[in-house]
């Protein structure tokens, strides 16, 4: 099976972001999309997404069983802040295509607003 991905960061608020920048991110508002081309292999039935703390090292996987799947809450795979590398593959009964574009980012946690914050007119 060959399947070309390509790997995008795309932020609640923001559009796309470029797959090569390094960025900041909330962990709880930054979504995984990417987009792919079917290559010559069966069709693919599951992508699977792997983080991890060093370039080409990858030991936090999800997989996701829904062939048409193109995104993932990064909440579903990233729980802890720091720098991640991370790829996706495609998969299908007879094995998993190479890895797609390493995205590269630092997860952290957006600020909470004290329960008393108040606003006073002036």
């Amino acid at each position: 099976m060959k399947c070309i991905i390509c790997m995008l960061i795309c932020l609640l608020w923001a559009g796309p972001v470029s797959a090569q920048t390094s960025i900041s991110v909330d962990i709880a508002k930054a979504r995984f999309a990417w987009s792919w081309v079917q290559g010559a292999g069966g069709p693919v039935t599951a992508f699977r997404m792997k983080c991890g703390p060093s370039a080409g090292t990858y030991p936090t996987l999800v997989s996701i069983p829904d062939p048409d799947a193109r995104s993932l809450m990064l909440s579903a795979i990233v729980t802890e802040p720091g720098k991640y590398f991370c790829a996706v593959s495609a998969a299908n009964q007879f094995g998993e295509s190479a890895n797609s574009n390493e995205v590269t980012f630092d997860a952290g946690v957006g600020p909470v607003a004290p329960a008393d914050l108040q606003i006073q007119a002036q």
